[in-house]
């Protein structure tokens, strides 16, 4: 670890332990004998049709070896394919119509393309809120639709984070929870810059690209890796330095690299005329993507114990750019309604395949895995079929009308504007999420 890092490293224990005692319990009822740690590790846009042949190729070994010793299911999304609205129902247990995140952007009085969505929206308690009131500590990392950051048992590194605010303004931005975290983490970002060449070059063929190709295509994957890398070295920080009850991180992943890239993949899916140096430049994108967040995945697992539950999952699946008369249409229409997930580790039965799995079921299981009652007005269930019949026996799921009244959440209709938000704009125009 360098001295800089080092210095981080010391900043952290100081900031999140002053964040831990700082924010009262308001617990009103036993959160039981239950003792574990629950990881959730977000993958946006992952699915098991490109999955199937590297795991029976061996390509993704830790992926493989989890849902060996574990459960497993293609996972169902939402109706509206949006990611911050998906991640928001796996984060809730309840639809849009609900927790109140219905899309990347929220219309502004002065027009133009709207605002993008941001925490103060939610009108539903969160997981991390649920175990705050059951003095249990959290440390949430880029989940989407976290900006600004609220106070939490624990820490948050809001989905901004990986944008360009600037860390040496002394203008609240809010990035962080507590805030002062934000400049100790401030030498672990990464920008497309910052990404070596030797990384970029595991997924391309350098002889083959154009210097002078008009869709900057390198720029995109270094930009993808960027966030990426950010979100790892962040997380194996924190959750090395301050482990947390709860550690939930979400990574971009293979969706941003799948609406660019898919094509030069899928030959079935091959607009007419692409160019033949596109197919041989940037044609193993995808699956090096995938064994990408393998590595990282494989990393993660090096913070779980035998007292840790992992959940790996992703949002929605990709069916890839349709085409049009002007070329191809990315956006939400290249999403698939069918993810994947998986659950190991303590308590969790092995080598299952789960039937009928939702997006909406994993804040439900994961309050039962620590014997915590699930709100009925939630819109999941508890996947009992992933939990050892031995666990369910001492602990049955049990449930209270509602976790609202307990967490009060304070809301608006209106998002609030973020120093970042023509970035995270551009970003979305990128990606066909807007026009």
């Amino acid at each position: 670890m360098t001295r800089r890092r080092a210095v981080a490293a010391a900043a952290l224990a100081v900031l999140v332990a002053c964040a831990v005692l700082a924010l009262p319990s308001c617990s009103t009822r036993d959160a039981g004998p239950v003792t574990r740690r629950v990881m959730i590790i977000g993958f946006d846009g992952m699915e098991y049709d490109v999955m199937g042949p590297m795991l029976e190729a061996g390509r993704l070994p830790n992926f493989a070896r989890l849902m060996h010793e574990g459960a497993w299911s293609e996972i169902r999304s939402l109706d509206i394919l949006e990611s911050p609205v998906i991640w928001t129902s796996i984060a809730t247990g309840k639809g849009p119509e609900k927790h109140g995140i219905t899309g990347f952007m929220k219309p502004a009085a002065r027009g133009g393309d709207g605002v993008p969505t941001s925490s103060n929206v939610r009108k539903v308690a969160a997981l991390w809120d649920i175990l705050a009131a059951e003095s249990k500590t959290s440390g949430v990392i880029g989940w989407l639709a976290t900006w600004p950051a609220e106070p939490v048992l624990g820490y948050m590194v809001t989905c901004n984070f990986n944008f360009g605010w600037d860390e040496t303004s002394d203008r609240e931005q809010r990035v962080t929870y507590p805030e002062e975290l934000a400049r100790a983490l401030a030498p672990l970002r990464l920008q497309a810059k910052d990404v070596s060449a030797d990384l970029v070059d595991r997924f391309i063929n350098r002889r083959a690209v154009r210097v002078d190709d008009p869709a900057k295509r390198l720029e995109s994957l270094a930009t993808d890796l960027a966030g990426d890398e950010t979100t790892r070295v962040v997380t194996l920080q924190l959750a090395r330095d301050m482990p947390t009850d709860l550690l939930a991180v979400y990574f971009r992943s293979v969706d941003s690299p799948s609406h660019t890239f898919w094509v030069h993949h899928f030959a079935a899916q091959r607009p007419a005329g692409l160019p033949a140096w596109e197919v041989e430049a940037f044609g193993g994108v995808i699956p090096e993507y995938y064994e990408y967040t393998d590595r990282v995945l494989g990393e993660l697992l090096e913070l779980a114990d035998e007292n840790t539950t992992v959940i790996v999952t992703s949002d929605h699946g990709f069916r890839g750019p349709s085409a049009s008369p002007k070329g191809r249409v990315a956006g939400v229409a290249a999403h698939d309604p069918t993810g994947f997930m998986l659950i190991w580790g303590k308590d969790i039965v092995h080598g299952c395949e789960l039937p009928d799995v939702s997006v909406l079921d994993i804040t439900p299981t994961v309050l039962a895995l620590w014997g915590l009652p699930v709100g009925e007005d939630m819109d999941g269930r508890v996947l009992t079929d992933a939990i050892e019949p031995s666990f369910l026996k001492a602990h049955p799921v049990r449930t209270i009308p509602t976790y609202e009244d307990v967490v009060k959440r304070q809301h608006s209709d209106e998002p609030i504007e973020s120093p970042v938000d023509d970035e995270i704009r551009e970003r979305m125009k990128a990606l066909g999420y807007i026009g």
